[in-house]
């Protein structure tokens, strides 16, 4: 370009001089030397300057000196040391004479702000895009350097405290993580009170991050059912966002609206939503179809709900939405047949699978992709996929009377379409049926057969698992240990296997092994109660108590107001000799079940050792009232009466054993013994003559009689009598011990076991499980626990050795003998066939 330009001159670039005659960029030399941001920029890298800091010859300048590069009237002059503004090379620039290169131009009004690049003059500016390259901050150009420096602080601070509450919530402790987001509201106030931003960089830097601040914490009061000031936060972002970015918004006021109960709330902005989305698939709309769905079903339209799913099958193959429209014809009571083409609908949609591995890729890298996320995606979909499968068999099994039948038709259809994988867990489902209707061959004919079917570990151990289960109540001990012993080795991580193996070796009398499995399994899963409780009681077994009371405790801490806990703390510390500390235990067993007779009992031997006998006496009365066929009880208060000089009142306890159990000597002889202490010999005389020809080979009842005619001057014929007869009984079983009665009671002390099982299990509350058990195949304390495994009924032995002097001086209560064996004690939880047995899943 000539350094010189003309006013007639007409040649290509006329358009950029259009309006040249109509302004001038400078009026005088003092507005161009006066200028700060004109002056600003020539000092800065877009400058030509000499390394002396004088400018540089422009190659558009002459020697005559140039016009500043812009078309001028006359000649400016300029001083030496100030740099020139280069208009640059054609190529890359517009002509540097043209006003509208610099973005001047008469005809716009627009304000030169506007244009991004300020005006020296204030006049207005074109709005023809700037093409001179955008002018980084200067050196001295502190604010804006100073607030990015401090905004990346603060959004590095901010990110993680944002980080920590989302690790918070993902964890459940939802309370924690809100208190990390109340934390950056001082941030967050720092972040908007920084000084002066560009509008452009704020836009770009700092509302984005006060977006997320405000998403997420209006995300986690609502987890924190704090649904007022979430949808507050959530109606200013959605006054501040983008057309997409509401429409996010939006749907998650509708959600809180929804799990607030306030479903016409939630319809109304969700069909607002439907009307601005568009277009069919759209992953938006299908969302919230399946949201009108839900809410029209929680308000128990299930014929509208059922229109919005097939709505969303239409555009998509939803399996949720296939599922959803079953449900609704089964809550509708619709026919079966349309309920069945439902369950076929729904078996119809095939799985989305990837692509598969090429066989070519390295063993290295193939674990790496099969565990990618997509991988990950793909078996968390097609299990959740097979987990509706499975529930529409069970709705559409159970229509009909015929579960099985309707389990078999299931099958039927499952083998045609893409989900044979699920044959199996239909069949044990079946054989579940069966279990619950008390067919326990039936289940592990079913069982047995599908052993052989199973590709996966996993589900052989589950299904060895319930075997062993059925086997161990059928009393079939041999069929249990295999069955127990294949699913340990079937899946050794698998937790149930683990402690079903210790209980087995338990019941084996083998305790250290017993310890081991549950060890395994608590390396396995640390929290497993049942692995937990059985190892305590295997330690009590080997006689370690102390160790076991510390596994008791820490189940106590993390499983507070379980009575089988606390009972077995009880129980150690008895062992150890702490009746103290094993009364308090016991006593909270008393506050959560107040009215159980073997928790009353229990606590008054304990008070009766501590010597407190009034506490004694209260806690065996109300054990009596509650539960007056306990033998220990009656044998207590009617001992206790008789040492208190009361043996009037003792009768009638000796008499109500009598009358419960009549086939030992025992009650009766303890009946007229009372009678006698109450001074009512002809009736006490009278008793012993009827114990005597009921049981004729009782010493007892034959040595007191001798001493009851001695004392009353009978005649020397009749004591004669019952003396011929205890020397034939003492001459014809000299080696038996002194008292028959005492050998007859031991006998008894089995016979009484069911008794005193029945009284241990009132301290449950049974509630159904989900596998019941049938009282033909599982008799009392045949479940698979450790409490059937030790002998409940060693310290029931009642005294018999001791009637002699029962009847010549006041008699004094002795110390029950302590159980031999696990002792037998239950919660809520144990008469549940999966906490009996664990492992037992469905």
């Amino acid at each position: 370009m000539s350094t010189k330009s003309s006013l007639n001159v007409q040649d290509d670039y006329d358009d950029l001089y259009e309006g040249y005659e109509d302004a001038s960029l400078f009026s005088t030399e003092k507005d161009l030397l006066e200028d700060a941001v004109l002056q600003r920029s020539i000092q800065s890298s877009y400058g030509e300057r000499r390394k002396s800091g004088s400018a540089m010859p422009s190659r558009t300048a002459t020697a005559s000196g140039s016009r500043l590069g812009v078309q001028t009237g006359r000649t400016i002059a300029r001083p030496t040391s100030t740099a020139r503004l280069s208009a640059g090379s054609r190529n890359d620039f517009r002509p540097a004479s043209s006003i509208r290169g610099v973005g001047y131009s008469a005809k716009s009004n627009r304000s030169s702000a506007s244009s991004g690049m300020g005006s020296p003059s204030g006049r207005h500016s074109s709005a023809t895009p700037i093409l001179v390259p955008p002018l980084d901050p200067a050196d001295d150009d502190i604010p804006s350097k100073s607030a990015l420096s401090r905004f990346r602080r603060l959004e590095q601070d901010i990110r993680s405290l944002l980080d920590e509450a989302v690790l918070l919530a993902a964890r459940n402790l939802y309370p924690q993580a809100l208190e990390k987001m109340k934390q950056m509201d001082k941030l967050r106030r720092s972040l908007q009170d920084l000084p002066e931003w560009n509008p452009k960089d704020k836009n770009a830097l700092i509302n984005p991050l006060l977006f997320k601040i405000n998403w997420y914490y209006a995300e986690i009061l609502a987890m924190n059912h704090k649904f007022n000031e979430a949808i507050k936060i959530y109606t200013e972002l959605y006054t501040s966002t983008s057309k997409d970015e509401q429409t996010f918004v939006l749907s998650r006021i509708a959600l809180i609206h929804r799990r607030r109960g306030e479903y016409e709330q939630a319809l109304h902005i969700i069909h607002k939503l439907l009307d601005d989305l568009s277009g069919d698939g759209n992953a938006d709309k299908i969302e919230m179809l399946h949201q009108a769905a839900s809410c029209y079903a929680l308000m128990n339209r299930w014929d509208t709900a059922y229109k919005y799913c097939q709505m969303i099958l239409q555009d998509a193959d939803s399996p949720k939405a296939a599922f959803n429209s079953l449900v609704c014809l089964v809550a509708t009571k619709a026919e079966a047949k349309k309920i069945e083409n439902a369950f076929v609908r729904l078996v119809e949609i095939r799985p989305k699978e990837l692509d598969r591995t090429p066989t070519s890729i390295p063993d290295e890298y193939r674990e790496i992709i099969e565990n990618d996320s997509l991988r990950v995606w793909e078996n968390t979909y097609k299990a959740q996929c097979e987990k509706y499968i499975r529930t529409a068999a069970q709705l559409v099994a159970n229509l009909d009377e015929d579960v099985v039948a309707g389990y078999e038709w299931c099958i039927s259809q499952v083998k045609s379409s893409a989900w044979p994988d699920l044959i199996v867990a239909l069949e044990m489902a079946k054989a579940w049926t069966y279990m619950k209707q008390n067919q326990f061959n039936k289940t592990i004919e079913i069982l047995t057969s599908q052993n052989n079917n199973f590709e996966d570990n996993r589900l052989l151990s589950q299904s060895c698992t319930v075997l062993t289960f059925l086997h161990f109540n059928l009393d079939d001990m041999k069929q249990a240990n295999e069955y127990a012993l294949k699913a340990y080795q079937a899946d050794k991580f698998n937790v149930k296997a683990c402690t079903n193996m210790g209980c087995m070796e338990y019941a084996n009398g083998d305790f250290t092994a017993a310890l081991q499995y549950f060890q395994e399994a608590l390396v396995l899963t640390s929290s497993d109660f049942w692995a937990s409780y059985y190892a305590g009681l295997t330690l009590s077994a080997l006689g370690s108590h102390q160790d076991a009371l510390a596994v008791f405790l820490k189940l106590n801490a993390a499983h507070r107001q379980r009575p089988t806990v606390l009972y077995q703390i009880s129980q150690q510390y008895e062992l150890l000799d702490e009746p103290v500390e094993a009364f308090n235990w016991l006593q909270q067993v008393f506050t959560l079940h107040p009215h159980e007779p073997f928790v009353l009992e229990h606590l008054g031997a304990l008070a009766d050792k501590l010597g407190d006998k009034g506490a004694a006496l209260w806690y065996y009365n109300e054990s009596y009232r509650i539960y007056p066929a306990n033998f220990s009880v009656l044998n207590w208060l009617g001992r206790f009466f008789v040492a208190s000089q009361f043996p009037e009142k003792a009768i009638k306890f000796f008499e109500l054993a009598e009358k419960l159990d009549s086939s030992v000597p025992k009650w009766s002889l303890l009946v007229a013994g009372a009678m006698r202490r109450a001074g009512h010999l002809t009736d006490a005389y009278n008793k012993y003559v009827e114990i005597h020809e009921a049981f004729a080979d009782d010493m007892d009842c034959l040595k007191i009689l001798i001493r009851i005619c001695q004392e009353t001057h009978a005649p020397s014929s009749e004591i004669q009598k019952y003396q011929k007869e205890l020397d034939l009984l003492r001459r014809t079983r000299p080696a038996e011990v002194a008292s028959s009665s005492r050998a007859q009671t031991a006998m008894r002390g089995a016979a009484l076991t069911d008794t005193v099982g029945i009284i241990s299990e009132r301290l449950s509350t049974a509630r159904k499980s989900p596998l019941p058990q049938s009282p033909a195949a599982t008799p009392a304390g045949s479940a698979i626990s450790l409490g059937r495994v030790g002998s409940v009924t060693a310290g029931l032995a009642l005294d018999a050795d001791d009637l002699e002097q029962f009847n010549v001086r006041p008699g004094t209560a002795k110390r029950l003998p302590s159980r031999a064996g696990p002792p037998v004690a239950t919660d809520e939880t144990d008469l549940n066939v999966d906490d009996i047995l664990p492992g037992l899943k469905r």
